[in-house]
């Protein structure tokens, strides 16, 4: 894993979070690409994989799931949201919840609607 952004001043403090996210993510979703952060009160999830493919069909960049810091839960619950969090996304794009295969992710179809032509 590597900080490739480090945000405001106030979110820097949130490196160690991050850190400890993105073992959290590589546990229970083995070999996935995710790039973990905080920005704007927020947590920051992008699966590499996800945004590419998104960016593909939609000709745009940055696409990321955002989870309001006010949600992530006590330091118990972390896991459990992040996880259940992170695990949607993978679900929605037709990536397994487990270890990546490979497989390339597919944008769902409810949001092939948003395509302009």
């Amino acid at each position: 894993m590597e900080i490739i952004e480090h945000g405001d001043k106030e979110e820097w403090s949130d490196k160690d979070l991050a850190i400890e996210i993105g073992k959290i993510l590589e546990r229970k979703y083995a070999n996935h690409p995710w790039l973990i952060g905080f920005q704007g009160g927020g947590l920051v999830i992008r699966h590499v994989a996800i945004a590419a493919e998104v960016s593909r069909v939609f000709g745009r960049e940055g696409f990321a799931s955002l989870l309001p810091r006010n949600q992530l839960g006590t330091p118990t619950e972390l896991t459990h949201t992040v996880t259940m969090f992170a695990g949607e996304l993978l679900e929605a794009f037709s990536l397994p919840r487990g270890p990546w295969d490979g497989r390339p992710p597919v944008v769902p179809p409810y949001m092939l609607g948003e395509v302009k032509h």
